[in-house]
């Protein structure tokens, strides 16, 4: 067989994963290809892949594969989750995109989406198989909703800018590149961009400052709680650990900059403290970038508030 050594070769750098226009580049006429197959050296998984007999299966491998049947990219839930992004999973089949000219259709391990542009600077390789950058990727699941819960969407693109896999700025150029008339996806990733703008909304902190709970194993406080002074509503507050007499607060970077913004944050915090109850406040910064410090924080005087409270 000509080339069979760069064949080798190449499919170990694609998880064991050949297509037959992989093989005729290598040499192999259709000939020597099914004698391949019948000698159990190529396994067929698809209408033109194959997989290198006796290699070892994975889920990265089923992406690659069908990748090469549908001659297309991973995309929406299956590039998040190779980006790491959204708590997503392969996919089961796996997404893909293609620029062949089809409608959206499921292949033996592919649901294949057809998109009728995309640019190479789109496209990267992730452990060697070709999926949609993060922009894109993030695009994409933008474009399934509602099959894609809009939640997700909007958790995957926050989670995204904060891991620093993508800036805001760089999400908006991407929506302004490729953005056309009655293209899928287009109003939900710019409502979800114009949130950001605005900064955080207090729920997405407090899911977060949860989360970062949840992580540390610390106990949950109750949420969006009225706080009374002699039978007066005093404040609503973010996060109360009642028994330990800590009330906890999350702002955001942009939400609390106007003056008289401030001052009625101020207001309410001098509210809550005459209650008795220590007031902890944790930044959009802190929360996103020092977790460790808030947790720290929390734990500590957790610790305090249990002893005062025998």
């Amino acid at each position: 067989m000509n080339g069979g050594h760069e064949l080798w070769n190449l499919a170990s750098g694609q998880h064991g994963v050949l297509g037959r226009s992989d093989l005729l580049a290598s040499g192999v006429t259709p000939a020597e290809r099914e004698t391949l197959v019948r000698r159990g050296l190529l396994v067929p998984v698809g209408r033109r892949t194959y997989l290198v007999g006796g290699s070892a299966r994975t889920t990265d491998q089923d992406v690659m594969a069908a990748c090469v049947d549908g001659a297309g990219v991973a995309t929406e839930g299956t590039a998040c989750w190779l980006h790491g992004i959204g708590g997503f999973g392969p996919g089961r089949p796996p997404a893909i995109v293609t620029l062949e000219a089809v409608r959206d259709y499921r292949i033996g391990g592919a649901a294949v989406h057809s998109a009728t542009r995309l640019s190479r600077r789109d496209v990267v390789r992730v452990r060697g198989i070709p999926t949609l950058g993060v922009a894109r990727a993030l695009f994409s699941i933008a474009a399934a909703v509602p099959r894609i819960p809009l939640a997700v969407v909007d958790n995957a693109v926050d989670e995204a800018v904060r891991d620093g896999k993508a800036t805001d700025g760089w999400l908006r150029d991407t929506l302004e590149r490729i953005r056309c008339r009655g293209r899928n996806g287009v109003s939900v990733f710019e409502a979800i961009l114009d949130r950001r703008a605005l900064g955080p909304t207090e729920s997405w902190l407090e899911r977060e400052f949860l989360r970062l709970l949840d992580a540390a194993d610390l106990l949950r406080p109750k949420v969006q709680h009225v706080v009374k002074r002699e039978g007066q509503v005093a404040a609503r507050v973010d996060f109360l650990y009642e028994r330990e007499g800590i009330v906890v607060e999350v702002t955001g970077h942009a939400g609390h900059s106007l003056i008289a913004q401030r001052a009625s944050d101020a207001r309410r915090r001098n509210a809550v403290a005459a209650t008795g109850l220590l007031v902890l406040e944790f930044t959009h910064e802190q929360i996103t970038r020092e977790a460790d410090y808030v947790v720290d924080e929390v734990r500590a005087h957790l610790a305090l508030g249990a002893a005062r409270a025998g």
